[in-house]
């Protein structure tokens, strides 16, 4: 189910970092020590990313890594994408 736009509000306010692209999108850009650490970051994401049936758009330029995410089924930001947000930064932490 597609967030409104108070609920989506809400969840950036309470997310670390992450940003409203558009009205339909999510990103956030992870600057991480090493460029492996960031290539062990993005299989870390695909690996959770697999397990929720959920994909983001990832684009690693050298050491930052920018994860953006929609919920393209529903057409827009729903729960899953903030769950997945979290999810990240979580796992992030141990790369850093």
């Amino acid at each position: 189910m597609i967030l409104t736009k108070e609920e989506v509000e809400a969840n950036i306010q309470d997310s670390q970092g992450w940003e409203l692209s558009g009205e339909k999108w999510i990103t956030k850009t992870y600057h991480l020590p090493t460029f492996p650490k960031a290539i062990q970051f993005v299989n870390s994401v695909a690996d959770l990313a697999e397990l929720r049936d959920h994909h983001p758009h990832i684009t690693i330029d050298h050491k930052n890594v920018t994860i953006a995410l929609s919920t393209l089924d529903e057409g827009g930001l729903t729960q899953k994408d903030f769950e997945s947000a979290h999810a990240y930064d979580e796992t992030s932490k141990k790369f850093m």
